[in-house]
């Protein structure tokens, strides 16, 4: 005679790890390579619209423990430790998530390797962040810049223009974050001893009376018809022709600068006007 039920077996084909996990049982990486999560309000909103389009990839806390002791204290008492996904993860809490779809891994070995590559392959690194991350790659991997260029899918030359950003002083450096220093420049000035390097010298602006002849040669006019033709918004003293407005010659520069200029010179139609032009043209 029996006493009691026996306990009912799970099914067969039962999944070992969940499908979805809490936010709050998520614990980041310690080793992930990304030093600033950036625009994660963007991220948020086509969360929101679209959701999570990429299950974010976990270990349980045991597994990266086993192969990561030394970080007991960082991920805390979390279960699952993200190798890649944090900005997802950061993006989805903004958005107003509880929880998010996971794919659960149960090794760790080449956790920090996956996540190198997957955040330098990100579209919204500076420069000098893939240039880190591509260093960091090489060493944990011992690659050739040839090697690396495989593994990620990208030209030697492409590698070496960002290596050499390493080479840089670090106001260098940070001018290139900033968008001050084109990686052009920076890739030779950065093939310099230390103390020579310096940021190029910005030329001087020419003298109005140049400006008042590229704009005379720019419309076809003469010194005479441009006396009386109306007046330019230039302000430097050039003349622009009837049905005609000249803006003047504004300098290429970072797009802050090239923005300002524009501001100056621009009615609110006109930018409006200016940016459905560049919007349409980008979209193509």
């Amino acid at each position: 005679m029996r006493v009691g039920k026996a306990a009912r077996p799970e099914p067969a084909n039962a999944p070992k790890w969940p499908d979805t996990v809490k936010l709050k049982d998520l614990a980041d990486n310690p080793d992930n390579p990304r030093e600033e999560l950036r625009d994660l309000e963007g991220l948020a909103a086509t969360i929101k619209e679209r959701g999570i389009l990429q299950r974010l990839v976990v270990v349980p806390r045991a597994t990266w423990l086993n192969a990561h002791p030394q970080h007991v204290e960082k991920i805390g008492d979390a279960p699952f430790v993200i190798l890649i996904g944090h900005r997802r993860r950061h993006a989805a809490e903004l958005a107003g998530l509880d929880e998010v779809k996971v794919e659960v891994r149960e090794s760790a070995s080449g956790s920090r390797t996956d996540a190198l590559i997957e955040n330098i392959q990100r579209s919204d690194l500076d420069p000098l962040e893939e240039a880190n991350g591509i260093r960091d790659l090489m060493e944990e991997e011992s690659l050739s810049q040839r090697g690396v260029a495989e593994l990620l899918g990208k030209s030697q030359g492409w590698v070496s223009q960002r290596l050499v950003l390493l080479k840089l002083v670090p106001e260098l450096q940070q001018a290139v974050t900033d968008g001050v220093l084109k990686i052009e420049e920076a890739r030779e000035i950065g093939k310099l001893p230390p103390h020579e390097q310096t940021l190029p010298a910005v030329p001087p602006p020419a003298p109005a009376a140049i400006l008042t002849q590229t704009v005379r040669d720019e419309h076809g006019l003469t010194e005479e018809s441009a006396n009386h033709a109306p007046l330019s918004r230039m302000g430097n003293g050039a003349k622009a022709p009837k049905g005609r407005r000249d803006y003047g010659v504004i300098t290429l520069g970072p797009p802050a600068s090239i923005a300002a200029a524009l501001r100056e010179r621009l009615t609110l139609e006109d930018l409006e006007t200016l940016v459905e032009l560049l919007s349409a043209t980008t979209a193509r």
